[in-house]
């Protein structure tokens, strides 16, 4: 009898409770659509003093609701286009999450992180902090979301909150959408918190996509163009958008889509050269001297545009395009790698690992030293290209 009672107790309990045991309500929290993160530099009589400051982007659900029934950017009905659809809180603290533990004396909401997109990382902190440091609360933190974007910014990070997109919601939504472009871009590799948590955990480099504001007609604007190289962990230089798209082209992350424009000045015009497909073979060569690096690239295109000389384009034109097209791209890889190599000595597009995978032995003797090695090492490029489709119209 008493087990029996028990045991509907229990039932009783856990439906009652289910659901709601832990319930906040939407008007009791603030929710937080993107975090830029910067290093702080405070006096403190004669020292200086580092603190985290946090800019938290978060919406404001009335407005940014007029804002979306209005068509975006304040267009058309919804309300008045000068009241921005969000609001930010400045933190600081000595850890990410003493700043926003200090919330609670600015806000009478409890900041919420469970419908955050994006995390931004200042320059500054990101050249002098490992970024598993600066990133260690969100993977322990319960209402933490890994799939969050990650970006770098050349500059203060809490500054892109001031931009005002035209069409999305938020700042943070844009800079989400436009990560997601990567399908029709190489311009910049959009990386979440697991992807980049795995990677420089493992003790690899990795490129990172830069997001920056410049300069509009009538306000500065977002842009989401060019990597940052993160070198053990830290910030050590930028790559710009042709660079960017070489190493992609590389490392295997091509998604299709590309377009390259393409002076061909023996046929007095300029192509734009579509880019479907590219296979990627990387691989390590070994000798007695050592070791060096093969990249092949086996393209397919699309011509989809032509300026200049008016005149059809013949099937004797095929070869002299894909020659100067593969000349162009093997120009770019063997640059943005010299660079990779001699300025920055950032081993992003994971030479190192392919040496790991064929020769594990030799990896052993050399993983010590491998920097020095990189630094050095011949790199191969042979780029085959194959324009598929002309676009010529009859």
């Amino acid at each position: 009898m008493k087990a029996t009672a028990l045991f509907l107790t229990i039932i009783i309990t856990a439906v009652v409770t289910t659901g709601c045991w832990d319930n906040l309500d939407l008007e009791r929290r603030a929710l937080v659509l993107g975090t830029a993160v910067d290093l702080l530099s405070v006096e403190n009589g004669s020292q200086q003093n580092e603190q985290i400051e946090l800019t938290l982007e978060m919406p404001i659900l009335r407005r940014m609701a007029a804002r979306s029934s209005g068509g975006g950017g304040g267009s058309g009905g919804g309300g008045d286009e000068k009241e921005l659809p969000t609001w930010q809180l400045t933190l600081t603290g000595l850890t990410v999450d003493e700043a926003i533990s200090n919330a609670a004396t600015r806000s009478e909401r409890r900041i919420f992180l469970g419908h955050q997109k994006v995390i931004i990382i200042g320059e500054e902190l990101a050249r002098r902090h490992n970024l598993m440091e600066v990133l260690d609360f969100w993977p322990r933190n319960r209402e933490g979301y890994l799939a969050i974007t990650v970006l770098l910014t050349d500059g203060r990070a809490g500054d892109l909150f001031t931009a005002q997109p035209k069409f999305a919601r938020s700042v943070s939504m844009f800079l989400q959408e436009q990560a997601e472009r990567q399908l029709r871009t190489s311009r910049f590799i959009k990386h979440n918190l697991s992807d980049l948590i795995a990677t420089v955990n493992a003790g690899r480099d990795i490129l990172i996509a830069r997001a920056a504001l410049v300069k509009g007609k009538d306000a500065p604007e977002l842009q989401v163009s060019g990597t940052g190289v993160i070198k053990e962990g830290k910030l050590v230089g930028w790559l710009n958008p042709a660079e960017t798209q070489a190493a992609v082209w590389v490392s295997g992350e091509f998604k299709g889509g590309e377009i390259l424009a393409l002076p061909i000045p023996e046929l007095a015009r300029i192509l734009s050269l579509k880019l479907n497909k590219i296979k990627a073979d990387v691989h390590p060569q070994f000798t007695g001297d050592g070791v060096s690096m093969a990249i092949k690239l086996d393209i397919n295109a699309d011509i989809t545009e032509t300026m200049g000389n008016r005149s059809p384009l013949g099937a004797k034109d095929l070869p002299l395009i894909e020659s100067q097209a593969g000349e162009e791209i093997k120009q770019r890889v063997q640059q943005v790698v010299a660079r990779l190599q001699r300025e920055y000595q950032a081993d992003v597009l994971g030479f190192g690992h392919k040496i790991e995978q064929s020769n594990p032995r030799l990896w052993e003797n050399i993983k010590n030293n491998w920097r020095q090695i990189f630094m050095q090492m011949p790199v191969s490029v042979d780029v085959k290209i194959k324009i598929r489709h002309t676009g010529m119209v009859s």
